[in-house]
Formats: C-alpha cells, sequence, structure tokens
C-alpha cells in the first residue's frame, strides 16, 4: 500500500510521518530528497537564481533561495523544473524497491504528478496562526518570511480527485498525541 501524505506548510506532516512509520509504514521524505538534490545541483541552481543564491561556501543558500522563490511562483516553478524530475525518479524507485507499505510524506504531491502513484492521500491541516508560530520557532523565519512561504501553498489542498483514490482530512489542533491517535485510525481503516 502506498499512502501519499500531503499538507500545508508547518501543518505537522513530519509528526503524521512518524506515527506512519511506528506503525510498520516506510517514510519516504520529499523535503529530504529535495535538499539532497538541491545540494547535487547547486551549480544549475546559482546559475538560474544568480549569486544571490550563492553562501559564502560556494553552496546554495537555502535561506536567501526560499526568499527567492515564495515571493515569485514564476521563480518557483523555474526550481521545480530543476529539482523535481529527479525527486520524483527517487521517490519512484522507493516505491518500486520497497515490498512493505510506504508512505510519500510530500507537501507538494499533486504539483509533483506523485499522486497517481498512491492507494490513499491523507492530507494534514492545522490553523494559519499555529503554522505560523511553529515556522517562526522551528525555521527560524520572521513573521513576514514565515507568511510569505505559508502564502506561496496556497493551492495546497486535499483535492477531489478521479483515481479513485481515497483522500482523509486530518485536522492538527491538539496535541501530538492526538494528531497520532487520528493516524492510527486511518491505518486501522485502510488495514482493515
Amino acid at each position: 500500500m502506498v499512502v501519499g501524505l500531503t499538507g500545508r506548510y508547518c501543518s505537522g506532516k513530519g509528526t503524521a510521518a512518524r506515527a506512519f512509520a511506528s506503525r510498520g509504514f516506510r517514510v519516504v521524505d520529499a523535503d529530504d530528497l529535495s535538499h539532497k538534490v538541491l545540494a547535487e545541483r547547486a551549480a544549475q541552481v546559482i546559475k538560474e537564481f544568480g549569486p544571490g543564491a550563492r553562501a559564502p561556501d560556494g553552496a546554495v543558500d537555502r535561506r536567501a533561495l526560499g526568499r527567492i522563490i515564495f515571493a515569485d511562483p514564476a521563480a518557483r516553478t523555474r526550481l521545480e523544473a530543476i529539482l523535481y524530475p529527479d525527486i520524483t525518479e527517487r521517490i519512484r524507485r522507493f516505491v518500486a524497491e520497497n515490498d512493505r507499505d510506504v508512505v510519500i510524506n510530500a507537501p507538494l504531491l499533486q504539483r509533483a504528478g506523485l499522486q497517481s502513484m498512491c492507494d490513499a492521500l491523507v492530507f494534514v491541516t492545522a490553523p494559519v496562526l499555529v503554522r505560523l508560530v511553529r515556522a517562526m520557532r522551528r525555521d527560524g523565519l520572521s513573521l513576514r518570511d514565515a507568511w510569505v512561504r505559508i502564502n506561496a501553498q496556497k493551492d495546497v489542498r486535499p483535492q477531489l480527485n478521479d483515481l479513485g483514490v481515497d483522500t482523509y482530512t486530518v485536522r492538527n489542533r491538539g496535541s501530538m498525541r492526538s494528531l497520532e491517535r487520528r493516524v492510527e485510525g486511518i491505518v486501522a481503516g485502510l488495514r482493515g
């Protein structure tokens, strides 16, 4: 079984992914893969976005690049064109090589076209204020930068699709344990 786990920035996808992992799912994380692919394609990314995207050590300055791409949808699309083909290929390979249940943790699951691989989709949502506070604490962002990132993902939402894939929405408004219990319920339903 392949479950697509998605949701907006700082909604709690990581906690949900850990809950799936504790129930025997193998997790492939698109954000982790994007960091690896970004490092591998640093020269191409810096050439595309200019010296403002370069860190002093010659690598990509992810924070500076984030300011560029989250403020400009066209820039974000250019970055996705550089990174997504390799990320999606690695995810497809991971799924193909695993004989256990798999979770694809990908905030931009549908944008990357990965939903077609999934038997079920789980969308994690949290109130905007909660996500804003998490972004500032977890990622050390200013209020403005956190708000720009949150606004950049307005198109990330549970979508009805014609693929015959069940979609579950998990509202993350309480404690981590509450979120874990919601995931437990979904897993029980999927395996039942």
